[in-house]
């Protein structure tokens, strides 16, 4: 284990870990999620255990959820002996991805080759139809972190239970990245990255940490 993960900054003023949530059904078989309300399959569920398993000896002073059922487990599992203090909020919700969610990412490359072209070129503003556009993920996850900064400025240690676009989109923003660079970004399910924020800068100390889940 790590546990330079773990180290503050002197000007370091709050420390943010970022976890995706564990794996689906839905994300072993390659289908397009989104807000699409599916459960932690056992292999997520084992990688919350893992988790739980690793934050247990943290200090932690929170833990800020979205409420999709995934990542809820996931939090519920890691705070599974009531540590903590739990806050769900819609605006950590994965894209709203419309008209694919559901549909199986190799018949998207075979029928809508043509749109995810387009959206993978200009995922800022591109939308799916139905959909978020991805620069609107990133604005409403960017309007989360900065009230939570804001409002919870007392607190030193915050846990964020998200999903891979919202948790991309954001870590592309921070790193002063073009939206068309998030695949740069991609989370794996379980993983965990940390962010420090200190003078009003958010910086990225660790991204897509796995080591926990061997």
């Amino acid at each position: 284990m790590n546990d330079n993960l773990y180290y503050n900054h002197i000007q370091t003023l709050m420390e943010i870990i970022l976890v995706r949530h564990g794996e689906t059904n839905w994300n072993k078989d390659k289908r397009c999620q989104g807000i699409s309300d599916t459960n932690l399959n056992e292999n997520g569920l084992k990688q919350a255990k893992k988790l739980k398993k690793y934050f247990d000896s943290k200090k932690i002073d929170a833990i800020f959820v979205s409420d999709l059922k995934r990542a809820k487990q996931t939090a519920d599992i890691i705070n599974s002996n009531n540590r903590y203090n739990l806050y769900y909020s819609q605006k950590l919700r994965e894209m709203d991805q419309g008209d694919f969610e559901g549909i199986y990412f190799k018949v998207l490359n075979q029928k809508y080759l043509s749109e995810l072209k387009k959206w993978r070129e200009d995922p800022d503003t591109f939308r799916i139809p139905n959909a978020e556009t991805l620069g609107e993920v990133k604005e409403r996850v960017i309007a989360f972190m900065n009230n939570l900064v804001r409002k919870y400025s007392d607190l030193s240690n915050i846990v964020i239970v998200s999903h891979n676009l919202a948790l991309s989109s954001f870590l592309c923003f921070i790193s002063n990245k073009s939206l068309k660079y998030f695949t740069d970004f991609t989370l794996k399910s379980g993983s965990i990255s940390i962010i420090d924020y200190s003078n009003n800068v958010f910086s990225i100390r660790i991204k897509n940490y796995t080591e926990h889940l061997r």
